[in-house]
């Protein structure tokens, strides 16, 4: 009898079970979605959901409980980054199931795992007027050192 027993077992013990949930969680974080079986997902979707959750908030102590789960400290960093932009917008929901069918060799139903939101890629434009000034400001302090440099070895040759 399963009395008091949560969650699947995948044929697995908790800590090989823990082991997969941290990869599934890690690999979505580094490529956006993944493809992977419909237990599977539904199985690691409320771990994604709170880790989001938890990032958002952005405190150093959120880091750390993320850093629980995901060991990789750059990733973690990345998603606290991302949670401010990314998911500013929603409460929850942060991902999707999208049904694939089923795999051919057993049958299993397939799905693609990732967030609702897309990445922002944030990036600072140099207007082109602003880098031709510093061009031209550059030009004009260059110009009198190489002066300078010419006097003093004018000097030095003469003595």
């Amino acid at each position: 009898m399963r009395h008091s027993v949560y969650g699947r077992n995948f044929s697995r013990t908790s800590d090989e079970k823990k082991r997969l949930f941290n990869g599934l969680v890690r690999s979505l974080l580094l490529g956006d979605s993944i493809v992977t079986t419909i237990a599977k997902a539904k199985a690691i979707q409320p771990i994604v959901e709170k880790l989001v959750t938890r990032a958002k908030m952005g405190k150093p102590s959120d880091l750390r409980r993320v850093m629980r789960t995901i060991p990789d400290r750059e990733i973690a960093k990345r998603l606290m980054e991302d949670a401010k932009t990314r998911f500013s917008g929603r409460n929850s929901g942060y991902t999707r199931i999208i049904k694939l069918g089923k795999r051919e060799g057993d049958a299993t139903e397939m799905v693609q795992f990732s967030f609702v939101d897309t990445r922002v890629v944030t990036s600072i434009v140099t207007p082109k007027k602003l880098e031709a000034t510093k061009e031209v400001k550059a030009k004009k302090e260059e110009k009198p050192v190489k002066e300078v440099v010419k006097k003093a070895i004018k000097k030095t040759v003469k003595k």
